[in-house]
């Protein structure tokens, strides 16, 4: 198979800032949707792949599977899919036959006649349903309500505080940079060793900038009805470090988030230009260097990661890998320096920091930190910086237009008071009718997959039991909390108070680094949320095994109670079916009931299930949605099981019911899947997406199935057709 990254792979990074897609499974210890912003800055972006002579930056990537060819898959012919997502392409692609390419015969007329909004680089029903939350939180923002609860009249002083700072040019473009060069001038200003120590060891430091280690609170992998204490490595401004090995200093300073951002500002800062690539080529230098020890996004999504990612620790063991690195500053600088459990989430990357922790290196720690943070606040400083961001966003992405300044604020509010916000959306949009529904469906499809479990042969008798017992034990958390922390101590500055958006980062953060304190050695309390209520997003928490449906994907063309049953299960049905899967794919089947990372299968059957997982891998590994470049069947795995699993139990159900219409199920879950994105955004995606692309969550997953080929006419020959002997079965 032909592996997408090259050298020039890595020469333009498209920051897609987005990725809608539902289903998203957490990865427990790091850090979470938990409705706690990051300590450190805003959101990051990670960068999107572009390879020479593979996708063209500046024209079209070229497809395989125009209509007409044929291949060859497992030894069975079969009619090569275009992908049709890609907005350049489908306008291209005539109409398409249910038998040869349903994503296609489905999608295809929406595809052509909609048109992505501005500011965004693709757009499906998840973007069309978060665009319709956008609106309502903005109406929050826009029209408050006179509130009466106490707690509700204390998110709405919050969210309107940082909601008016926002959107206040004139004090943003007088403020500059003059607040960003106050949190900075003790870094910048480091020239030595002990210098930098002093500065790693600053609280505002892990409130507000950037470390050289990350520090989170959450459910232990070994006790999960305790926290434990997580430390993970620095992240890199190209995101996954894989890109590092195939890119030089003239590469990295050639990408316009470098040139155009993050020298921007380092120019507002004070540096000359010539100083300015001075400090960008040392940052790099000491990403590349450490990029050796960071797992790659293949590596954290193959199998095997969370076993390598779970080493716990001691303070005294950490010191000791740590060397010459101080990892107890550090994690005291965090108020982490009591707990009772450690995990190191990647050993390599400590025992490098040892030998990078020098005096002769100080300059290239100091200028990374320095331009990471830069980059953290790009889009909280004045009007020039901020519209010099965008541009460069959206050039890489293949974005066009811009969103409004009222939309782009409600994103800042959401990203930055998430449960005060949530608050909100939740007494004014998320009713108890919904969440009863939603909650009778899930039921339904948990009894089914009971039976299921109770029916899989390949099972064991002892494995079996621990199946169900891991499922009977799910907690279910739908539409919107039963209970919500106290947040009444938080609190800021406003701009009448003489606030700002960064002297409101330092407020907050210190305020969410108290509460992850407060949770260090202490039992976890498992009825409170890890996600945003407004979020338009389900997914499941193997540390918790639990599943959420967020408030915010119960709406819109995703669910309604007016729809029929087959839309019901295509749409919000499919969802609950594919998180509940994710209890059971290649990782989460890793951890126990209670969520503890234990092995609870017989290796007779963990070989059984292994190769099961190892044929679908295959199979999309076989699969080219560009000329030559191959899904990585290994990095969406779990995302396709959870999908095939998903659509099987729906099927379950749906056998049942003699008067069940499969044409418009089939027809309405094709529909929750159509997308129109550009070639990059779809690239990005193929390279560092944990899902498998759109058009393939549908195609791939029908053709697995009797009732797709007898509803249809499916025959031999056809696109749609696979060989029995070929189409996978995990569950």
């Amino acid at each position: 198979m032909k592996r997408i990254y090259k050298k020039s792979l890595a020469i333009v990074l498209a920051l897609v800032t987005v990725l809608n897609m539902a289903g998203c499974a957490l990865k427990p210890g790091t850090p979470q949707e938990s409705g706690e912003p990051q300590v450190s800055g805003e959101p990051q972006v990670s960068g999107e792949p572009q390879a020479s002579g593979e996708p063209q930056v500046s024209g079209e990537p070229q497809v395989s599977g125009e209509p007409g060819e044929s291949g060859s898959l497992f030894g069975t012919e079969y009619a090569s899919w275009v992908n049709s997502d890609i907005q350049e392409w489908v306008k291209q692609i005539g109409e398409a036959d249910a038998r040869d390419d349903f994503h296609l015969h489905v999608n295809r007329d929406w595809m052509v006649s909609t048109t992505i909004p501005d500011g965004y680089s693709s757009y499906d029903p998840i973007t069309e349903r978060a665009l319709q939350v956008d609106s309502q939180l903005m109406d929050i923002l826009e029209n408050p309500e006179k509130e009466t609860d106490p707690e509700l009249i204390h998110d709405q002083e919050l969210v309107q505080k940082y909601y008016t700072m926002w959107l206040d040019w004139d004090a943003r473009n007088k403020l500059d940079v003059s607040a960003l060069k106050e949190l900075l001038d003790p870094l910048m200003k480091v020239q030595s060793l002990d210098e930098l120590t002093d500065y790693l060891s600053m609280p505002r430091t892990v409130i507000s900038a950037t470390e050289l280690a990350q520090c989170d609170v959450s459910m232990d992998w070994n006790n999960a009805d305790y926290y434990a204490v997580y430390v993970a490595p620095v992240d890199l401004i190209f995101g996954d470090s894989m890109y590092y090995g195939y890119m030089e200093e003239s590469d990295a300073l050639a990408e316009p988030y470098y040139n155009e951002v993050i020298r921007h500002i380092l120019v507002k800062l004070g540096y000359s230009d010539e100083e300015a690539t001075e400090v960008l080529k040392s940052c790099f230098a000491f990403e590349k260097d450490i990029s050796d020890y960071i797992m790659t996004t293949e590596e954290e999504s193959a199998r095997d990661a969370v076993e390598k990612e779970n080493n716990p620790r001691t303070l005294e063991q950490l010191e000791a890998e740590a060397g010459d690195f101080p990892i107890r500053k550090i994690l005291e600088a965090y108020g982490a320096e009591n707990s009772d459990n450690y995990i190191l989430l990647q050993p390599d990357w400590l025992a490098a920091m040892d030998v990078l922790y020098d005096e002769d290196y100080v300059e290239h720690l100091r200028d990374y930190l320095i331009c990471y943070t830069v980059q953290d606040y790009a889009t909280l400083l004045d009007r020039e910086t901020y519209d010099i961001y965008y541009k460069v966003i959206n050039g890489i992405s293949g974005a066009v237009g811009t969103k409004s300044d009222q939309k782009s604020a409600t994103e800042a509010v959401d990203d930055f008071l998430p449960s005060q916000l949530g608050r909100l959306y939740s007494d004014k949009y998320v009713s108890d009718e919904t969440q009863k529904e939603v909650a009778d469906i899930t039921k339904e499809i948990m009894d089914e997959y009971r039976i299921m479990l109770s029916e899989e042969t390949f099972l064991t008798e002892d494995t079996r039991k621990e199946a169900i017992r891991k499922l009977d034990s799910l907690a279910l958390r739908i539409a919107k909390p039963g209970k919500w922390e106290d947040d009444s101590e938080l609190n800021f500055a406003g701009s009448k108070e003489g606030g700002n958006l960064i002297s409101a980062q330092d407020e907050v953060g210190a305020f969410w680094v108290k509460r992850m304190q407060s949770r260090i050695n202490q039992k976890v309390d498992r009825d409170l949320w890890t996600s945003r209520v407004q979020q338009v997003n389900a997914f499941y928490d193997p540390s918790q095994n639990s599943i959420t449906l967020c408030g915010g994907i119960l709406g819109g063309s995703l669910y309604n109670p007016d729809m029929s049953r087959e839309e019901l299960f295509a749409n919000v049905g499919d969802t609950i079916a594919h998180e509940i899967s994710h209890a059971f794919d290649t990782t989460g089947c890793q951890f126990d009931e209670k969520g503890n990372l234990r092995n609870w299968w017989t290796q007779q059957d963990q070989t059984a299930f292994a190769a099961r997982a190892d044929k679908l891998a295959a199979y999309y590994d076989n699969i080219e949605p560009f000329m030559d470049v191959n899904c990585v069947g290994s990095q969406i795995e779990g995302e396709a099981i959870a999908d095939l699993v998903a659509m099987k139990i729906l099927l379950r159900i749906a056998g049942k019911d003699k008067n069940f219409d499969y044409d418009k199920f089939f027809r309405a879950f094709a529909q929750t899947w159509r997308t129109i994105t550009t070639a990059r955004s779809e690239f990005y995606a193929l390279s560092q997406d944990t899902h498998p692309l759109p058009y393939l969550r549908v195609n791939c997953v029908v053709q697995q199935f009797d009732e797709f080929y007898e509803t249809f006419g499916v025959k031999k020959g056809d696109g749609m057709y696979l060989a029995p002997e070929d189409r996978l079965e995990v569950w």
